[in-house]
């Protein structure tokens, strides 16, 4: 029953946005892509018959990727979980913050305004009622996450611009790292620094977090190097990490503290040994610019990243592959399209099919048979039921 349960919050979170936009979709679009691993999608296939089979192409497990947020706004610069992983919060480079339900992908709140120039990092507080902004106006900011008042703020004392925020686990404290080479620890409420400036980087600080027990601090710098601190002493304690082949502009600790994740200027992103300074998972490809912001998920199985090429990507630490990995694609002639949600639409705007963002980028429809993606997956619409017979694609 736990694994039915846990396949089906993956389920939920692959084919969510659809699901969420069209409920016939569940069957229509969710069941024929889900991977031929998926409990759910073996439990209720046979139940309807009627529904578009992918022939050629089918996942054999969940791919890394979980979802893509578009239409995010102007450039992402950070994004981060809520403690109980329902939210996902976003600064952007036009001075906003934007609040994201995870499942759907829809906004929830904001945009927040106040800050006069790029909001670098973003935060939520430990409780999630609040969340901090660190700014190109070299300030910092303490928001009630529902409403999008400034409750704390502005903090000041860095020379230049701010680059990263966090809090700490008991949300008491605030660490901040900014372009002026220094890390500072703050009192979340009044604003007073309580520890720093820390030094030791040759370059710009581009990101900060304090690990689960809050007893250090684990920093990315543009000298492209990664370093642990300890709180109290403001001695480096691990690194210098090395590896990327650019600037470090995002790391965070798992939710145990043995791990470290970055993302870099190189588009990659790694996982890290907190103590032996490894490379324990990775290099992750995919973001096609560099990588702003990178975050672990409350249970330590899954990694949410920003980047320049104005995608969110939500991936798994495990790698997959797809049964026809390795085959030569083929090119076809006859072009489709979707838009920008990845629906194929019908002539009065219909909602006919749901295609997950793997299988977008080329789409061709031979007769009833199309073809879509970098893998050549095959989709037989012979039997597909759609439109306002679509509650016929079940075997009754």
């Amino acid at each position: 029953m736990r694994s039915f349960v846990n396949d089906g919050s993956v389920f939920v979170r692959h084919f969510g946005m659809a699901m969420a936009k069209s409920a016939p979709h569940v069957y229509l679009s969710a069941l024929p892509f889900a991977p031929t691993c998926s409990l759910v999608s073996t439990h209720y296939s046979n139940s309807f018959p009627r529904i578009l089979h992918v022939e050629r192409g089918r996942l054999s497990h969940w791919p890394s990727c979980e979802m893509v947020i578009p239409n995010v706004g102007d450039y992402v610069r950070s994004v981060a979980f809520s403690s109980n992983g329902h939210h996902i919060v976003s600064g952007s480079s036009d001075g906003t913050i934007r609040v994201w339900n995870v499942t759907t992908g829809e906004t929830v709140a904001g945009p927040f305004t106040g800050h006069t120039d790029s909001v670098n990092s973003v935060a939520f507080s430990p409780d999630g009622h609040h969340i901090v902004s660190g700014s190109k106006d070299r300030t910092i900011r303490v928001w009630n996450a529902t409403t999008g008042e400034t409750v704390a703020g502005s903090f000041t004392g860095h020379g230049r611009s701010v680059n990263s925020v966090a809090f700490s686990p008991d949300g008491h404290h605030i660490v901040s790292g900014s372009s002026d080479e220094t890390i500072r620890v703050w009192n979340a409420t009044t604003g007073e620094t309580v520890a720093g400036p820390l030094t030791g980087h040759t370059g710009p600080v581009r990101s900060v977090a304090f690990s689960p027990d809050g007893h250090h601090i684990v920093s990315g710098s543009n000298d492209g190097t990664i370093r642990v601190w300890n709180v109290t002493t403001g001695e480096t304690v691990a690194g210098p990490f090395t590896g990327h082949t650019g600037s470090v502009r995002s790391v965070a600790f798992s939710p145990v503290g043995h791990h470290i994740v970055s993302g870099s200027n190189d588009e990659i992103i790694r996982v890290w040994n907190a103590t032996t300074r490894e490379t324990v998972a990775g290099p992750f490809t995919g973001h096609t610019g560099w990588v702003n912001s990178v975050a672990f998920s409350p249970d330590g199985h899954h990694i949410v990243s920003s980047s320049s090429d104005r995608t969110i990507r939500m991936s798994n630490i495990t790698k997959r592959k797809t049964e026809n990995e390795n085959e030569n694609d083929v090119n076809f002639t006859d072009h489709s399209v979707t838009n920008d949600e990845g629906w194929i639409c019908g002539s009065k705007g219909e909602l006919l099919m749901w295609i997950p963002v793997m299988h977008r980028e080329h789409l061709h429809r031979p007769s009833t048979i199309w073809v879509s993606g970098e893998h050549e997956t095959r989709l037989n619409l012979s039997n597909f039921e759609h439109g306002r017979s679509w509650a016929t694609c079940i075997n009754n």
